[in-house]
């Protein structure tokens, strides 16, 4: 009977702790906007755009987009998965080239955090835009 008790209270504690670290959370607003432009003594510029962004995980995707953009040149439409401290965050990038201008943007759709919650993109209106508020970090190479 020991047992059976112990069993049964050990099933418990594993079903909560994976519904805990299954937690699935729709957001509706994030932010949009330049957030990191690194400009070559040649001449180049790449600027690193993020939309759907969540407000604390901003700055460390936007340089770890630029970080892999400039080791894997990525396709524009790519699925790209970056991991950062505490997120990996999933999402699509489009890259445009005109002259000596990159633009990279990276659209999130979801964010998996540390602590078990996924948060997955999904507007409200889609027809409506979301904010576009800028905070770019420049940086000279």
């Amino acid at each position: 009977m020991r047992y059976i008790i112990i069993l049964i209270m050990g099933m418990m504690s594993m079903g909560q702790r994976f519904a805990q670290g299954n937690t699935i959370k729709p957001y509706a607003y994030g932010k949009n906007g330049m957030e990191y432009i690194v400009r070559y003594q040649s001449g180049h510029t790449v600027i690193v755009s993020t939309f759907h962004a969540r407000a604390d995980l901003v700055e460390p995707i936007s340089k770890a987009m630029f970080q892999y953009f400039t080791q894997n040149k990525p396709i524009s439409g790519a699925w790209i998965t970056l991991e950062v401290e505490g997120a990996k965050v999933s999402g699509s990038c489009i890259i445009k080239e005109i002259d000596r201008l990159t633009s990279v943007e990276f659209h999130y759709d979801t964010v998996v955090r540390s602590n078990g919650i996924t948060e997955v993109y999904r507007p409200v209106r889609p027809d409506v835009p979301t904010s576009r508020a800028q905070s770019a970090i420049a940086i000279e190479q």
